[in-house]
């Protein structure tokens, strides 16, 4: 059922199931596991806990905001072994499952519950603690204000300050995480987080130009003018992009680290590419906040040219697979990483053929594709920088080369990983060509990953290990979760290649598949059950049971492998703990969806906010518990995660996203409907109601077959009502097919295809 709170208002709530032993006049049915989401429209009209089948009284979690309905889980065994119930109860839901040995949970992303909720605020709180007002912190001028987007001007800096090992100070990494959280906020109608995001943003156009004694702009360029605005200078790729027919600003990417010690200027020069990819996604985020005015989507677009440039190698720097098909490897930074060649015009400053799976950012390549597609302008062309050979680059080259990052950093990855989800730091990508001087060629850049060529040699930078599952590697599971967060149908549908670089159809691999790695570690590793209530940490606050999926002193399996063969971090380090739990946010076959809920609500209790002051960080207690230090690396992996569990990132408006999953639950009926499942039929009912009608489950004190739904007779003679068969043997169409009705919210949407339906829309005529 599909249910309107009124003849004309929007719709309220899903409620959309496969009937278990539900039949047609006439039609016999098969009676294969189900999936029944009942929602009520008003609490008063649930029944009460009593009626519920299986379900025990727990506390009741409602929604948010955002309308995201959450809700904890209990868990009961039938007396058939091969059996699972599972229920749970919110103040507006109540969702049922059983299936036999496993249940289907395909669909959008999971998100946890109120713990989880109270986690990413806590976490959010310890954040913003370390931003400091005042660009000259950084030793850095402020950027001129007649020269900043009208949104910029009048607005105070602001800088996330770092500390431990090489990112103490000021670096791009803690900006570009502190403009992406507060971009995703700011996106989501927070005033708090627009103020913070555009404070983080123009005292990254001020980085861009960089100090006083500096050339300028000085970008991600030399100590030498022009370094970082032509693309035939060293290093390959422009890092700033001058905006010569408006008074605006150079856009781009800054210095990776400031306060720069003159002294020793080499040290501090270059780009880093992790946070200036999450700097840009921000600021794409932070435009859609305010309705993308012209100069502020002006300033964003040279700043994603500059990153295709410096930090992707656009638009000469790539390989051709067999298939003539273009991949172009996510360098580490303007002056080093990917497919830099080891010596000639444009050597690389460091190691050579050296990559970090960490840094890999499909959502964000696949989010810069489609914002420059939708926000593209003529007056653009000028910004791409030309082929070396003088020829012009296009607006298409430029997404086909996101799309080519986006292929070759799934391919690394998939190298580059073991059965649990761990990942190299570093990994090896050599492929190389005849000359140095030569930036194309063909190639498989993942022809001997995670190894350095044919010969066997190893890569390393950030005092981290290659080989081994460490802080520089763990970012990766954060990274592909908001891939499937964001673009859920592309992610999914990820191209593999083999070592030659052909295609292999026999591999399943991308987001979802990879994040499950990590699920599957914990389900089958920890030595509790996360998605039971109060399974884990029963006796004790400390988290050790979970431990054992991943912890090296423990021996977890899996850790290491062929592909990651050097032992790694420990697990009690919040970097390496909390990006593994964002995992949990892709549905997996053999956890239900509740109980998907349940190990993120688990996952998050491990630290206690209840002293913390989310809104004055300093005037209130720190978390307590373990993997709860409130410093920055652990703070920033915690925050991301939690942010992404607690379902905080939203889709970018105004810009399409993944053709796959449109705004709507579906937008037309397609001509040819092949089965994708036998099943007798399914049934859905579209319903417009008044908030009179009413619900009861069945009759009698014992568990109801089906809900069923009792109407006065002049809601009876208000409703619009449509009911559509689904029979498989009859239409030619596959079982769980739904019927839209009127505009459908997001979440609504999710909960709809996480039980596997598909949408279809079908012409009233046929009705």
């Amino acid at each position: 059922f599909w249910l309107k709170a009124s003849p004309r208002g929007a719709m309220r709530r899903l409620v959309a199931a496969a009937l278990a032993g539900a039949s047609l006049p006439g039609v016999a049915a098969s009676a294969p596991s189900r999936s029944t989401l009942v929602t009520w429209p008003n609490l008063a009209h649930a029944p009460s806990i009593a009626e519920r089948p299986g379900e025990e009284a727990d506390d009741a979690e409602g929604e948010d905001a955002s309308g995201d309905v959450r809700g904890e889980s209990t868990t009961k065994r039938s007396k058939s072994s091969s059996t699972r119930t599972t229920s749970t109860r919110t103040t507006s839901t109540w969702t049922s499952t059983t299936s036999s040995t496993s249940t289907s949970t395909t669909g959008p992303h999971m998100v946890g519950g109120a713990l989880t909720e109270e986690a990413f605020r806590g976490w959010l709180a310890v954040w913003r603690s370390k931003y400091q007002d005042g660009l000259w912190h950084a030793h850095v001028p402020d950027p001129w204000e007649s020269l900043m987007p009208e949104a910029l001007r009048g607005v105070p800096t602001k800088l996330v300050k770092s500390e431990g090992g090489v990112a103490s100070g000021i670096v791009t990494e803690g900006m570009g995480y502190g403009l992406m959280i507060e971009g995703f906020q700011a996106a989501r109608s927070s005033e708090t987080a627009l103020s913070h995001g555009l404070a983080l943003m123009k005292s990254w156009l001020g980085l861009v130009n960089g100090p006083a004694e500096q050339p300028h702009p000085f970008a991600g360029g030399a100590d030498y003018n022009d370094s970082a605005t032509r693309a035939d200078f060293w290093p390959y790729g422009v890092s700033a992009v001058m905006a010569e027919k408006t008074d605006l600003a150079p856009a781009g990417l800054p210095a990776w680290k400031f306060p720069v010690d003159q002294d020793d200027i080499d040290s501090f020069m270059g780009s880093a590419a992790d946070g200036d990819q999450d700097a840009i996604l921000g600021m794409i985020y932070l435009a859609a906040s305010l309705d993308y005015p012209d100069d502020f989507v002006d300033v964003v677009a040279r700043s994603i040219i500059a990153f295709a440039s410096a930090d992707l190698g656009f638009p000469d720097m790539y390989r051709t697979l067999p298939d003539n098909r273009k991949v172009f490897v996510p360098k580490l930074g303007s002056m080093w990483g990917g497919l830099l060649p080891p010596g000639g015009k444009f050597k690389t400053k460091q190691e050579p053929w050296c990559f970090s799976p960490g840094y890999f950012a499909p959502a964000h390549y696949r989010a810069f594709r489609d914002f420059m597609r939708s926000r593209w302008r003529p007056s653009f062309e000028p910004y791409l920088p030309q082929h070396l050979d003088g020829q012009a680059s296009s607006l298409e080259e430029l997404l086909d080369a996101f799309d080519g990052a986006v292929t070759a950093g799934y391919n690394i990855l998939y190298y580059s990983s073991c059965s649990s989800g761990s990942v190299s730091n570093w990994v090896g990508v050599e492929s190389a060509c005849p000359h140095n001087d030569t930036l194309h060629c063909p190639g498989v850049p993942w022809a001997s990953t995670p190894y350095v060529g044919e010969s066997g040699g190893t890569c390393s930078q950030s005092d981290t290990k290659w080989g081994s599952y460490g802080p520089d590697a763990s970012r990766a599971a954060w990274r592909i979760a908001m891939d499937y967060v964001l673009y859920r149908n592309e992610s999914t549908g990820v191209l593999i290649f083999d070592r030659a670089g052909h295609l292999d159809a026999s591999v399943d691999f991308g987001a979802r598949s990879y994040l499950n790695r990590i699920v599957m570690q914990y389900k089958t590793h920890s030595h509790c059950d996360g998605g039971e209530p109060h399974n884990c940490m029963r006796w004790t606050p400390s988290p050790y049971q979970l431990a054992f999926a991943f912890d090296p002193k423990v021996h977890a399996p899996n850790v290491t492998c062929a592909n990651v063969p050097r032992k790694g971090e420990s697990w009690w380090a919040g970097f390496m703990a909390y990006p593994t739990f964002a995992a949990f946010v892709a549905p997996y076959d053999e956890i239900g969806a509740v109980q998907m809920a349940q190990w993120m609500d688990t996952l998050s209790s491990i630290c206690n906010f209840s002293g913390v002051n989310t809104t004055d960080y300093a005037a209130g207690d720190k978390p307590k518990g373990k993997l709860c230090l409130d410093s920055y690396f652990e703070a920033s992996q915690a925050v991301i995660a939690t942010m992404l569990m607690a379902g905080k990132v939203p889709p970018l408006p105004g810009v399409a996203q993944d053709p796959g999953v449109p705004d709507r639950v579906v937008d037309e009926l397609p001509q040819r409907l092949p089965p994708r499942r036998p099943a007798a039929f399914d049934v859905m009912i579209g319903v417009q109601v008044s908030p009179t009608a009413l619900f009861k489950s069945g009759s009698g004190p014992g568990a109801p077959t089906r809900p069923e739904m009792l109407l006065s007779s002049p809601v009876i003679a208000m409703a619009s009502v449509v009911a559509v068969a689904c029979v498989s043997t009859v239409l030619g169409m596959c079982s769980r097919r739904v019927v839209q009705v009127g505009a459908v919210p997001a979440r609504v949407r999710a909960e709809l295809l996480a039980a596997d339906y598909t949408p279809v829309t079908l012409e009233s005529e046929f009705l």
